[in-house]
């Protein structure tokens, strides 16, 4: 009859309706379900590759290095400024040294301000004598913990607060490991080498080698700066300010 065959077409329609409504849930369902996994699987994919950054950075630090990215050819001290054709002016000093906290204050932001406008090439020789022999020194550390500074790119800010903090006492491993690792900003993968670096003494020979290195040039002062090699007589200094510094150079390096 034309009434009944009306209504089993309008039932298939609607049983058509019915199933095409379920695939559609059923496709967002899995969509949501598969977007949820992607997600999952990227979480870890960032947290595994954050793990391998910092385990990258901590393995280099600890790969027994021999010595820091910015030594000399000679290995006897630490590159700050370098530049080509100018006065190779090296600093000597023990951050120990009670002359040479002095001298840092009187003169060291004046040699870094000749090494960033490129009148001289700038190389810190950091002496350990005053600990007598004793490797576990607190000059050794200082001279340790700076090596390892510049492992992550941070030997100048570093240097400048070790001698920040030699007017408050003995130096400790907390100073070195912590607080002046906040004040200049070592963080994250950085500060793990760094630590890992300065606990692991892995540039300890390095530490020992500038000592040797400048004991065997006859060196035996602290603070001294040489100019090209040649040592400029503490006297030349005296009554002296951070404005005759580059007068004081430029005369050791034409003599």
């Amino acid at each position: 009859m034309p009434g009944e065959s009306q209504r089993q077409r309008m039932r298939e329609a609607q049983l058509a309706n019915q199933r095409a409504a379920r695939l559609r849930r059923i496709i967002i369902a899995g969509s949501l379900v598969l977007a949820a996994v992607l997600i999952a699987v990227m979480a870890v994919v960032f947290v595994q590759q954050s793990q391998r950054t910092t385990a990258d950075a901590t393995a280099s630090a600890t790969a027994g290095l021999p010595y820091p990215p910015n030594a000399t050819d000679a290995r006897d001290g630490i590159v700050v400024s370098a530049n080509q054709g100018t006065p190779v002016v090296g600093l000597y000093f023990d951050y120990q040294c009670k002359g040479c906290y002095q001298f840092d204050s009187s003169f060291g932001a004046a040699l870094n301000i000749l090494g960033q406008t490129k009148a001289i090439t700038l190389v810190y020789h950091t002496r350990v004598f005053l600990d007598q022999g004793n490797a576990d020194g607190l000059s050794h550390k200082a001279a340790l913990a700076a090596a390892c500074a510049d492992v992550v790119g941070y030997y100048e800010a570093y240097h400048e607060a070790i001698w920040e903090a030699a007017a408050d006492g003995p130096y400790t491993d907390q100073l070195f490991l912590q607080t002046i690792p906040d004040k200049v900003g070592i963080a994250s993968a950085d500060l793990t080498a760094f630590r890992s670096c300065y606990s692991n003494g892995n540039l300890k020979a390095f530490v020992q080698g500038v000592e040797d290195a400048a004991m065997k040039a006859g060196l035996t002062e602290t603070p001294m700066l040489t100019v090209n090699g040649k040592a400029i007589p503490n006297s030349e200094f005296t009554g002296m300010s951070g404005d005759d510094l580059k007068q004081i150079i430029e005369k050791a390096a034409k003599g």
